[in-house]
């Protein structure tokens, strides 16, 4: 199979990228298909207008509840496991305004494909399924941060005292930051997905394990109300990647360790993610014609 990109750039692929050991590319056109595919998904997540108002004004009451829960927990001492009342306002909007990035609504698109059949196209297509994927997904992850993200983060700071950065570094670090959120969250839901190639109830599993994901990564509360010991468990976690990650890096902890930590979890989710999608591609069968 060949396809031509941009006059003389060519891309030859033979079969599923994922089994096959010989094929051409030149960095032109990788970069080239991974940026068109990248802009695919921003402009599929721009469609639904609805949802962003609808998402929006989710993000407001939940921010508005836990706000005031907070401020009351605040009432009677000036710290709680170390952070200060800004500190646990920032965490309240900063995880409204990722919330949408990290457990995505298009969470089972993609098991939906494999159950149905459909998934088997994409291992005929050129390119690398894997990477077609993660570059459609974080394109509408990064239209959810610049339309979602920024303005929830904005007008919480206008009304609030957030603790977030003022100078150019610490909010370029917490933009790099949250964009490694999303890479990884894709990396998680993917993993949950893949079950749809060993059972019809793949969402049994997910609901199985989403009370302690939600626990453990810091949505419920942050992990450092947690005693010391399990704190030390959460952290020691991808999911610590998803929510304070990005906390540390906005209230002003050190950056570098935080993106460091981050940067390293996507590697290992990544060669995981992939090894087991070439797993799971060798045995799909399709029924049909």
């Amino acid at each position: 199979m060949s396809g031509r990109i941009a006059g003389d750039t060519t891309l030859r692929h033979r079969g599923n990228s994922l089994a096959s050991t010989r094929w051409a590319w030149d960095a032109v056109a990788f970069v080239r298909i991974y940026w068109v595919l990248l802009r695919a998904g921003w402009r599929r997540q721009a469609t639904y207008r609805l949802a962003l108002l609808s998402g929006l004004a989710t993000h407001a009451f939940f921010g508005v509840v836990r706000t005031a829960v907070f401020l009351a927990v605040y009432r009677e001492r000036g710290r709680v496991g170390g952070l200060a009342v800004s500190d646990a306002l920032t965490y309240t909007w900063l995880l409204e305004a990722i919330f949408g990035v990290i457990w995505a609504t298009w969470i089972w698109e993609f098991p939906q494909s494999v159950r149905s059949g459909d998934f088997a196209v994409e291992l005929l297509r050129p390119g690398d399924p894997y990477l077609r994927f993660a570059a459609f997904d974080l394109g509408r992850a990064l239209y959810l941060l610049a339309t979602r993200a920024v303005p929830v983060l904005a007008a919480a700071a206008v009304v609030l005292p957030l603790h977030l950065p003022s100078g150019p570094g610490g909010v370029l670090a917490l933009v790099v930051s949250v964009t490694l959120t999303a890479a990884i969250a894709f990396q998680i839901r993917f993993l949950f997905g893949m079950a749809a190639f060993w059972t019809p109830d793949y969402r049994a599993v997910y609901a199985l394990v989403s009370p302690l994901l939600y626990l453990s990564s810091g949505f419920v509360i942050p992990i450092d109300f947690f005693p010391a010991a399990l704190r030390g468990v959460a952290q020691a976690t991808p999911l610590y990647a998803l929510i304070m990650a990005p906390l540390r890096v906005a209230i002003g902890r050190p950056a570098g360790l935080v993106l460091a930590v981050q940067a390293l979890w996507l590697v290992v989710l990544a060669v995981a993610t992939r090894s087991l999608l070439a797993l799971a591609s060798r045995r799909l069968v399709v029924h049909g014609g």
